[in-house]
């Protein structure tokens, strides 16, 4: 079947092929609404679809946005970012184009000269947790926006988990449970900025009570799972003067704490409160006692990332703000937080 053109469609409801494109573009300010819905049924009738390249052509605009990620497409945790973003670009005929590079600087460079061959209007840096990225100076020119990653210039508008005061918020709903004796569980030092966050974030709220910095532990060895967590918390509980309550860095760790909880014989959260970060899907409601823990707000942040490089585009309105923005990350209370038992 041949493809229907504008004159096809400037044919079957009786105007001009100009008038066909001004309404379907978008530009028909000057066109009765009577010409337009006309307009818009013929095409539907017969199936016009806009000749995408040549509009480009015209506008120098290809409607294309080039992610650049390191595994956010191999990590489950990360997919609210992906709906996030591709939401907001759909809303506004917007395609993405995600490169995942597992964060190999090669890779990133070629990805980037790819998607810049095939002129997308402009490029987002996405990191599958929060650390800084040295993408500023790779677009050239091109508008750029960081998703869940940070860069040297305070012009580019970045976008990441407010993780100081949600560690924050996660310490005052132990103190406000009645919880002296906190400890924090964090991880060891790596290239992210979200442990410094959290950590900052953990002592900021035992200061304002007046409890002082709290005692911190960190797993010897850096791996995804919750074996170092468990050995790491197992001291910790077995002391005589054992916390009442643990925030845990994340969700996996928190999971170590309860297998270190269960062989020491202490009870969630009667003998013991817990509060994780994050969230994970099948992680956090699947614990039990159920996990209470800080949300990252991936979905939110991948909206607000695609909708400040269009900002940058010229395709909405909305002023996009410079520099880094912190995004909330809401609580999600479930069943592991109580008071202490004396």
């Amino acid at each position: 079947m041949a493809q229907v053109r504008l004159k096809d469609v400037a044919a079957e409801c009786g105007v001009s092929p100009s008038t066909v494109s001004l309404v379907l573009n978008g530009t028909s300010d000057r066109i009765t609404p009577e010409t337009e819905a006309r307009v818009r049924a013929a095409a539907e009738k017969l199936g016009y679809t806009p000749n995408l390249a040549a509009r480009s052509l015209r506008t120098r605009r290809t409607r294309t946005i080039g992610v650049v990620s390191d595994s956010v497409l191999t990590s489950g945790s990360a997919s609210a970012m992906v709906l996030g973003a591709q939401e907001v670009a759909w809303q506004h005929d917007h395609l993405l184009f995600w490169l995942g590079t597992d964060n190999k600087p090669p890779l990133v460079d070629r990805a980037v000269a790819a998607l810049a061959a095939r002129q997308v209007d402009g490029f987002i840096f996405a990191a599958m947790y929060h650390r800084r990225l040295d993408f500023d100076g790779r677009t050239r020119g091109v508008p750029t926006v960081g998703l869940d990653a940070v860069t040297d210039d305070p012009e580019v508008p970045c976008f990441v988990p407010d993780g100081f005061a949600a560690a924050r918020s996660a310490v005052r709903l132990l103190i406000g449970q009645g919880h002296r004796r906190i400890a924090h569980l964090s991880e060891p030092a790596g290239d992210g900025l979200a442990r410094q966050l959290r950590l900052e974030g953990f002592q900021a709220a035992l200061a304002e009570s007046g409890l002082g910095e709290g005692r911190v532990a960190v797993p010897k060895q850096v791996h995804f799972g919750s074996k170092p967590a468990e050995e790491a918390a197992l001291p910790l509980l077995d002391a005589p003067d054992r916390p009442t309550a643990i925030f845990a860095y994340n969700d996996i760790a928190a999971m170590g704490v309860y297998h270190a909880a269960r062989r020491l014989g202490l009870s969630i959260p009667h003998d013991l409160s817990v509060v994780g970060f994050d969230d994970y899907e099948n992680v956090a409601s699947e614990l039990y006692p159920a996990l209470t823990t800080m949300a990252l707000p991936h979905r939110v942040m991948g909206q607000l990332a695609v909708g400040a490089l269009l900002s940058r585009l010229g395709v909405v309105e909305d002023p996009a703000p410079p520099g880094v923005t912190r995004v909330e990350c809401p609580e999600v209370i479930r069943e592991s937080v109580a008071p202490p038992a004396s």
